[in-house]
């Protein structure tokens, strides 16, 4: 069953909204709305393997992705179009306690890399009653791309969940390369459940960067994103090489550290 949401403009006027695959402009950021579902109980099992699996340097294309055009010199018309496909809720019962999340596909059937996105579920008990809300982000999707996303319910009462709605927006800005601030080079290591990325950023700017930020986004073997995590340095002067070096500690990514296939590192000079 559909459901309506009422929205308030910056003009003052109401419109009405079905959530489902939808989305509209909302100033500068652009919202994307689907419907709420029904529960999907499942019980997942499998064998982690001792191995360690190593990838150097991030396979796909810098400037967007294997199939995407990246912003390089696009027309102004172009734009990022972010919609959610579809999204289910899992409940994963376990020894210690239950895992309640919704999981959503989230794709960028735009022309360019979209900026920040944020998604939003709602929780409800099975009354209806509104329990509380959890957020899931990524700094930027590129064209062409698809993020299987996880929104983990962080309450206390996760039995008590029993029904969602999700929605999200995103910045139609992407992050602008700062010309000869750039990733040296960089590697993914599995081992297990954990996953670490590592690699040195080089400052050739002619200048003291007094922020450095690397964001690193994780893929599956069939190019689908993950996740992503970041990490920073300040007052990196001029002709010096950063080391970074950080594990993910971020559910998404952790939770499939297994599916994790490739890496692609996104050098930023501001933390927005």
């Amino acid at each position: 069953m559909l459901t309506e949401v009422i929205s308030k403009h910056v003009d003052g006027s109401f419109k009405r909204h079905i959530r489902q695959k939808y989305s509209f402009v909302d100033v500068n950021r652009r919202k994307f709305l689907l419907g709420s579902s029904v529960a999907l109980s499942t019980a997942l099992a499998g064998c982690a393997s001792d191995g360690t699996e190593e990838v150097e340097g991030g396979t796909r294309d810098e400037n967007g992705g294997e199939n995407g055009s990246g912003n390089g010199d696009t027309e102004s018309s172009e734009s990022a179009d972010v919609e959610i496909l579809d999204s289910e809720l899992v409940i994963e019962p376990g020894s210690w306690s239950t895992d309640v999340y919704v999981e959503a596909t989230v794709e960028n059937s735009g022309e360019v890399p979209s900026g920040d996105i944020e998604l939003q579920a709602d929780w409800y008990d099975e009354d209806g009653n509104y329990l509380d809300n959890d957020n899931a982000r990524l700094t930027s999707l590129k064209d062409g791309e698809t993020w299987l996303a996880r929104i983990y319910f962080l309450g206390t009462d996760a039995e008590d969940v029993d029904d969602y709605e999700l929605e999200g927006e995103f910045d139609e800005d992407d992050y602008e390369p700062t010309e000869g601030l750039s990733l040296a080079d960089s590697n993914m290591e599995v081992q297990a459940d954990e996953l670490t990325v590592e690699g040195e950023v080089e400052n050739n700017t002619g200048e003291e960067q007094s922020y450095v930020e690397v964001v690193a986004t994780i893929y599956d073997d069939d190019g689908n994103v993950l996740g992503d995590q970041w990490t920073n340095v300040t007052d990196l002067r001029d002709g010096e090489t950063w080391a970074f070096d950080f594990d993910y500690s971020s559910r998404d990514v952790r939770d499939r550290a297994q599916d994790a296939a490739d890496h692609e590192i996104l050098v930023k000079d501001s933390a927005w």
